[in-house]
This record gives structure tokens, sequence and C-alpha cells, in this order.
């Protein structure tokens, strides 16, 4: 996938984006009685899964289009930002929305950076998928990028099920019995990753720093294409 740089026209930038996202898609006539309901909100889902998608890569551009007008402003000498504050105002854009797209471009350029994300794999990502893996530890941004490269489509829901996976599997915070039981599925991980967070709020449970172990049963990913 061609990647749109900020010295092409609109048209042709609009044209790389779309180039992946089959924005000719038919929605389903509403009053059209012969399609059943399944097959309704199935046709619904995907356009919608295909404007979110679409979605995250214009607000990752958006954030890196602030963030060089920001640095910008700075490197002028402005540093009390008003002039970025100024350039905001003109455009109906908050401080803290622009700090939210300048936020998601620095965790897509993190991501692509550190070689744990492939950029033709964005488009795979719901926006919200895209910044729960951007805020998960090394090795489950590793895992949701091959099972993107590989053509499944990520939700939110399933990165955090993965994030919860590789928790429950290596936190030293947890009995070696308990991650085990973690690792062959005969124990739920959804409880026992809010727990570990729980845990670390007490410093007294807080064990001294360690490289988390590897699994023995291989975290399985049930992403779906």
């Amino acid at each position: 996938m061609a990647t749109p740089s900020l010295d092409q026209s609109l048209d042709q930038q609009l044209a790389i984006l779309a180039e992946d996202l089959e924005l000719d898609f038919q929605l389903p006539d509403p009053e059209d009685e012969t399609v059943e309901p399944l097959e309704f909100n199935q046709r619904i889902d995907r356009a919608w899964e295909v404007c979110d998608r679409f979605d995250l890569q214009t607000e990752i551009w958006r954030g890196r289009i602030l963030r060089v007008v920001r640095d910008r402003e700075r490197y002028g000498g402005d540093t009390r930002g008003a002039g970025f504050l100024s350039w905001l105002k003109d455009r109906e854009l908050t401080k803290s929305r622009a700090y939210n797209l300048i936020e998601l471009a620095n965790s897509a350029d993190h991501l692509l950076e550190q070689g744990n994300l492939d950029p033709t794999s964005v488009n795979k990502f719901s926006k919200r998928a895209f910044i729960e893996t951007a805020q998960s530890p090394p090795e489950v941004q590793v895992m949701v990028s091959d099972a993107a490269r590989e053509g499944k489509r990520i939700t939110r829901q399933q990165v955090k099920q993965v994030a919860d996976e590789w928790i429950a599997v290596t936190s030293e915070m947890l009995p070696e019995s308990i991650r085990e039981k973690a690792a062959n599925n005969s124990l739920p991980t959804r409880y026992l990753a809010p727990l570990v967070k729980e845990m670390e709020n007490y410093p007294r449970l807080t064990k001294k720093p360690s490289m988390p172990r590897s699994p023995k049963n291989p975290i399985s990913i049930r992403l779906r294409k």
C-alpha cells in the first residue's frame, strides 16, 4: 500500500487512502423485505468497519499535521503555544482534541519505528483497536500485528483479550500454578488481568521488576478474517 505525502494534492492523498478500503460498497435498502435481518446487519457492519478504518487513516494524518504546526510554532519561539491555539481556533478544534490526535499519530509512528506494525496492515484495525494496541505491551503489539498481516480484522475487544491473556500468563505477581492454568485456558484470563492491575496499586504486593517469561503454551489469538 502506498503512503500519501503532504506534497501531493488532496485528491491524490484521498485516492491513496481509499485504495484498499472498498469505498464503493452498496448499503442494503431499508425497505427491502427480502433482505433477511442477519444479512442486513452483516452488510451494515462491514460498511461501518470500512468507515472506521478510513477514519483511522485520516486521523493519524491529522495528528501528524497538528504536530508539525505545533512544532513549527515552537521553533519560531512561541513557547507559550499562543500561535498554535490560534490555529486551532480558526479550525474550530479544541486543544484536547488536537492533542488526542497528536497522541494517536505519535503512537502510530512509534509502532512503525519499532517494527511492531506493518504499514500495509493499518487498514485492518478499527480506530479503537489501534489505540488499544498502541497502549499494549510490545509482545502484544507483535502478536496483533502478525494477525493483521495475515489479513484478519482487528477490533478493540480482540486486542484487549490478547493483552489480558498475556498479562495472565506472564505476570510475576501471580503464582506459577495460576499462570499455568491461564496458559491452559482452564482459568478465565478476563478475571486475572484486572486482578493484576489492581495488585499493582499496592507497593507491598509488587515484586522486584523482572523479565516476564514466555508461557509454555502460546497464546491463541482468536481473530477473524
